[in-house]
């Protein structure tokens, strides 16, 4: 996420790491998602319970 942030300038939302969604939005959407390794959203809820909590255990509350 701090990767993601550093490159784009906002936290990623769960949208922007679903491949799903990214291949359906194209463009810029699917070129991001492409250019990293960015864990699937799934795997962050699984971690943190909700993408909420994983963004806000990286950054603060954010």
């Amino acid at each position: 996420m701090r990767a993601w942030r550093a490159r784009y300038g906002a936290a990623p939302s769960s949208y922007d790491w679903s491949r799903t969604h990214a291949r359906r939005r194209g463009g810029e959407a699917l070129t991001r998602l492409q250019t990293g390794e960015w864990p699937a959203p799934s795997t962050v809820t699984d971690l943190y319970g909700s993408w909420a909590a994983g963004v806000a255990d990286t950054f603060g509350g954010a």
